[in-house]
């Protein structure tokens, strides 16, 4: 069974890479000397496109994009600049923005109004933080009502992001309402929680492995158990969804990291724990620069007896790869609530 998931979703990775749609991207700015368009479909500066001036004072260029997401800038007279024309766009870490595109149909899709769960932010005092607010989103499913009994995922951001990152830029709720609505995943509650900078380490790991469910339990009346508890991130959201379950080996009993940055210092707290915790599925693009990394965390569990679900595909460390994997992890973490459960 393993063997032909692995089977079909290389087959579907290999589809979705051969298919392409025409995108068409406009700026209006009259008065601009050049424009470019850099995004993860040129490689950002190294591959960014020309766009052509119209005599209206708009610039244009059409690419050809396989489905899934896209993020973008404009590059207007050597200034980088986010789409104006579209609300698509959300903090880039660096102190700008980026935008995004969504091409095609797909998990990524907003379902029907009548099948959409709702996200709520909060910004949480943080006596690990010293007192200084923490962002967390809460994405819950339709119909949820607090103190109803549903598992949670504590999904994490990436390097210089925060909690918007998985839904401001990423949408996760489109993707889980859908599964939802499909019936192909029971409801569950995800928590996104900012690391306000740091590596979930320090006040970060204590606000997350501590603060946040006291909170859950007393905002939402949720209090999951490790069999209903899963932690899954992107980058150093992956590097959290190892580190955490490590720091707190009862909280999590399963975890999914997707490119996920594994330093040294990360290897050595795997080596001290002499065993990982929980179940671990490992997701990396082939042209990702964080690939090495999770080869050396791969073969490090190999020789401690916990291999993980390992899978490399197609992709670089983009939002376009993420995109195409991100349904897959959702209904990994589906599948291992129901393994747990017995249902």
């Amino acid at each position: 069974m393993k063997a032909r998931f692995l089977l079909c979703a290389a087959v579907w990775l290999a589809a979705v890479a051969a298919q392409a749609d025409p995108v068409t991207f406009t700026l209006a700015a009259p008065q601009a000397r050049e424009v470019f368009l850099a995004g993860e479909m040129t490689d950002w500066d190294a591959g960014k496109k020309p766009l052509a001036r119209g005599a209206d004072g708009v610039w244009r260029v059409q690419l050809d994009l396989a489905p899934g997401q896209w993020l973008y800038k404009f590059v207007v007279d050597g200034r980088w600049v986010h789409d104006p024309a579209t609300p698509d766009h959300d903090a880039d870490g660096q102190g700008g923005q980026h935008s995004f595109v969504f091409v095609g149909t797909g998990p990524w899709t907003p379902p029907a109004p009548a099948q959409r769960g709702h996200v709520e932010t909060h910004q949480l005092p943080s006596a690990a933080f010293g007192g200084q607010p923490v962002k967390v989103n809460v994405y819950l499913p339709p119909g949820f009502q607090a103190g109803q009994d549903l598992p949670v995922l504590w999904l994490l951001h990436g390097g210089g992001m925060d909690a918007d990152q998985w839904f401001r830029t990423g949408h996760i709720e489109r993707y889980a309402d859908r599964l939802i609505a499909a019936g192909r995943v029971k409801p569950f509650v995800i928590v996104m929680p900012s690391s306000n900078g740091r590596r979930y380490d320090g006040p970060a790991r204590d606000f997350i492995v501590d603060e946040l469910p006291a909170w859950l339990k007393a905002r939402y009346g949720l209090a999951p158990t490790r069999a209903r508890s899963a932690i899954a991130g992107m980058s150093l959201g992956g590097l959290g969804a190892v580190r955490l379950p490590v720091a707190a080996p009862a909280r999590w009993g399963y975890a999914y990291a997707l490119a996920g940055w594994y330093p040294d210092e990360l290897l050595d707290e795997v080596r001290a724990a002499g065993r990982l915790p929980v179940q671990l599925v490992m997701r990396c693009g082939t042209e990702d620069s964080l690939l090495p990394g999770n080869r050396a965390l791969l073969a490090l569990l190999r020789e401690q007896g916990t291999p993980p679900d390992y899978r490399e595909d197609a992709g670089a460390h983009t939002f376009h790869y993420w995109s195409q994997v991100t349904e897959e992890m959702l209904t990994g973490v589906d599948g291992y609530f129901r393994a747990a459960s017995g249902s």
